[in-house]
């Protein structure tokens, strides 16, 4: 994975590589709530469908303790699609596909050329910084989904459960399921000792 902090234009990016192909990918893209909720960082309050391809969104960015209520507009684009945003620093969020030998690669690329060189100055702590972890989790969530997505328990579980979850519930879900499983385990050694002992 590959990722900077600034360019020329103004703007951020982050890419990595995903086991999907293209076609998988760009079915993959158009669940925009699913893409936004990956992001670790986000903490959802309200997701509202507008019109085909329009939603509204208000959530909390945790990296940099913005509040967003703003309007999204979802361009499909030959590679990807484009995010436009109707309020913030941020203008457009591009999501690009680039195939190569095996799999694709992503590119997730934040635009802030939008706004005037002044105001962006003067506003720096809007910047999101949430997007190279997104894209962290993002790779981690798509090995998974190419490797689980067959399984139905796994789908239900990610799509109607977990992708609901704050940031932090998801965490603490998490440690819940590892400390159940190593319990379970020791469990099964315990009880395997005794029926040895027992024959």
């Amino acid at each position: 994975m590959s990722h900077a902090t600034s360019s020329p234009d103004d703007a951020a990016w982050v890419t990595i590589d995903t086991p999907l192909g293209a076609t998988e990918l760009k079915a993959f893209l158009e669940d925009i709530e699913r893409l936004f909720r990956i992001n670790p960082l986000l903490e959802f309050e309200s997701w509202r469908a507008l019109a085909p391809d329009n939603y509204h969104l208000t959530a909390k960015n945790l990296a940099n303790g913005q509040h967003i209520d703003t309007d999204l507009r979802i361009e499909p684009i030959p590679t990807g699609l484009c995010i436009h945003y109707s309020q913030g620093l941020k203008n457009t969020t591009t999501l690009r596909i680039i195939p190569v030998n095996e799999g694709t690669k992503l590119e997730i690329l934040d635009d802030y050329s939008g706004t005037p060189e002044a105001q962006r100055k003067e506003r720096l702590d809007e910047v999101d910084r949430s997007l190279l972890p997104w894209g962290q989790h993002l790779h981690a969530y798509l090995k998974r989904w190419k490797r689980w997505s067959w399984f139905g328990p796994w789908r239900w579980y990610t799509t109607r459960v977990w992708q609901n979850m704050k940031p932090s519930a998801r965490r603490v879900s998490h440690w819940i399921i590892w400390i159940s499983a190593a319990e379970f385990i020791v469990f099964l050694m315990v009880f395997s000792i005794f029926w040895l002992e027992r024959q």
